[in-house]
């Protein structure tokens, strides 16, 4: 897996093994950041169910301001700081070992906000979480007019109330953008 654009473009990254682990190929991150490409610079970023971390470094390649990285697993944790040393993020980056609900929680007790919200986990994740619930979850800590962008098995419908949705679907998987609309 490669960054593809911004200034790291072309760097390799680790991919951790593992059954549940699914990563964005190639063509839906690069759709999904042609979408995104002028709204990043300067953001702050949230990289929920990060894997390799191969989303929020591609954001802080197009020039995003800071990435927080949120994986419970502790070696696949461990393969993010290595990417982001690896491409020289690691002072504006921030990993937290934890389940995702533990870390927004944190996250919200400590105001920290986001411009941008990665969100995608493992597809088995859909079979027992509401996607409507997760966005609502994610709310606290998206800024106004912040966007959620949740990738997804293509037979999940995503509506959120108080979000502008547009999807995307690329086969079996679907890219979904919410964008807070107060």
């Amino acid at each position: 897996m490669r960054i593809l654009t911004g200034q790291s473009k072309g760097k390799r990254l680790k991919v951790p093994r593992g059954k549940s682990l699914r990563p964005t190929t190639s063509r839906i991150k690069k759709s999904m950041f042609d979408i995104l490409g002028p709204e990043i610079p300067g953001t702050r970023v949230l990289d929920l169910f990060s894997g390799s971390g191969n989303l929020g470094i591609e954001a802080l390649s197009l020039g995003a301001e800071s990435c927080v990285f949120v994986e419970k697993n502790p070696a696949t944790a461990g393969i993010i700081a290595q990417n982001l040393r690896s491409c020289g993020y690691t002072e504006q980056s921030r990993i937290l070992n934890f389940d995702f609900r533990k870390a927004l929680s944190m996250l919200s007790a400590e105001n920290c906000g986001f411009d941008l919200v990665f969100i995608d986990p493992p597809y088995e994740f859909y079979e027992r979480t509401d996607p409507h619930s997760l966005a609502r979850e994610i709310r606290g800590v998206l800024w106004e007019k912040g966007v959620m962008i949740i990738e997804h098995p293509s037979g999940n419908v995503m509506k959120s109330e108080g979000f502008d949705v547009r999807t995307k679907t690329y086969g079996g998987t679907s890219v979904s953008f919410l964008r807070r609309l107060d």
